[in-house]
C-alpha cells in the first residue's frame, strides 16, 4: 500500500510538473468539478471567491490583490477580513457581484448549485470545485492556479505538499506495521450529535491519517448519530472543534457529557479539539490538518511528525 501510494504521489507530481502551462500563457481551458469546460482569454483581475477555502487558495497563489469580493466567514489570512463582503456561503447577494462586475468567480461544494448556475446565465465566468480528498485539493490548487496565471506558484506549494503528504503517510504506514489503526469519531456538531460520513473530506484525512472513521458507517456525508449507537462503536479517539457547538466545546465538557463516560476515549483522555479551519477548508493549510490528525491517532508519532516541517 505504501509503495503504491508513494508510486501514485511521483506520478502525479511529475505529471503536474511536466505540463506544457507556464504563467501569463493564454488562453487557458480547464474543466471545473461542475463537469464544465471553462476558458480565459487573460489572466483575471477581478475575481470573487464565494467559500473561505477558495479564499485561502487566492492568497497562496499570491492574488490577493485581484480578491474584490469574499464572503462573510473568509477569516484566513488576516487580510481576507479587509476585502468586500458579497454575503454568506449560502446566500450570497447575487446583484452585489453582478455589480462588482468580476473577470472570475470561484465557486465551491458548499455553494448553492442554483446560485451558481444563475450566475452563469448571467454570463460571469465562474469555476465550480468540490475537493472530497486531500489529493482533489491539489488537483484543485493546479487548476486555480492555472486558470488565473499564477501557475508558477501553485507548482511551488503543491510541490511542497506532495512532499510533506508522502512523508507522512510513509511515517503512518510503517507504524500501521505494528499498530492497529483505532476507531476515530469526528464531531461537526454537538447537538444534534453530527458526524463526518464516507466520501468526505474530513473521512479521507482520518484515513490517510491512520484511524477508522466511526461515521463511515452511517449512511449520507453529514449523518445525525445517536448516543446510543456512538456508545455502541465505542471510538478509540474523539476529535471535535470550536465550531461544533460555539464558544462551548472544551474536552472537558465532552467527557463529562451523559453517557460518554464507557467510552474508550473519555476513559483514556483522547479527546480532542482541534481548529476546524484547517481540518473543514481544502486549502494548502489541509496538510496541518493531516499533522493535527496523526498526533490526535497517534500521540507517539507527535515529535517524527514534527521533525517532518
Amino acid at each position: 500500500m505504501k509503495k503504491y501510494l508513494l508510486f501514485s504521489l511521483v506520478l502525479l507530481l511529475i505529471t503536474f510538473i511536466a505540463l506544457p502551462v507556464m504563467a501569463g500563457n493564454f488562453p487557458v481551458t480547464i474543466v471545473d468539478d461542475l463537469g464544465r469546460e471553462l476558458s480565459l482569454d487573460k489572466a483575471p483581475e477581478r475575481i470573487i471567491s464565494l467559500s473561505p477555502s477558495n479564499t485561502e487558495v487566492l492568497f497562496f497563489l499570491g492574488l490577493g490583490d485581484k480578491i474584490i469580493g469574499v464572503t462573510t466567514y473568509a477569516n484566513y489570512p488576516e487580510e481576507a477580513l479587509n476585502k468586500e463582503k458579497i454575503g454568506t456561503i449560502t446566500e450570497p447577494n447575487i446583484e452585489k457581484i453582478i455589480t462588482m462586475k468580476p473577470d472570475l468567480v470561484i465557486a465551491s461544494g458548499v455553494n448553492n448549485l442554483d446560485l451558481v448556475e444563475r450566475l452563469i446565465d448571467l454570463g460571469i465566468n465562474v469555476a465550480g470545485f468540490n475537493p472530497a480528498t486531500v489529493n482533489d485539493t491539489l488537483l484543485t490548487l493546479k487548476k486555480i492556479g492555472k486558470l488565473t496565471g499564477s501557475y508558477d506558484k501553485a507548482r511551488e506549494i503543491v510541490t511542497d505538499m506532495y512532499i510533506k503528504m508522502a512523508a507522512l503517510q510513509e511515517l503512518v504506514d510503517k507504524h500501521l506495521k505494528t499498530h492497529e489503526r483505532p476507531g476515530v469519531f469526528y464531531e461537526i456538531w454537538s447537538e444534534p450529535l453530527i458526524t463526518a460520513g464516507k466520501g468526505t473530506f474530513i473521512n479521507d484525512i482520518i484515513n490517510l491519517a491512520g484511524g477508522i472513521n466511526i461515521g463511515a458507517q452511517a449512511r449520507g456525508f453529514w449523518p445525525q448519530y445517536s448516543v446510543e449507537k456512538l456508545v455502541v462503536e465505542n471510538p478509540d479517539v474523539y476529535i471535535s472543534s470550536p465550531h461544533s457547538a460555539p464558544h462551548q466545546v472544551t474536552e472537558k465538557r465532552i467527557e463529562n457529557r451523559e453517557r460518554y463516560q464507557t467510552i474508550n476515549a473519555i476513559k483514556n483522555n483522547r479527546v480532542h479539539i482541534v481548529n476546524q479551519d484547517i481540518i473543514n477548508r481544502p486549502s494548502p493549510r489541509i496538510i496541518q490538518g493531516f499533522e493535527v490528525f496523526v498526533k490526535a491517532i497517534f500521540p507517539e508519532l507527535s515529535n517524527e511528525v514534527d521533525d517532518i516541517n
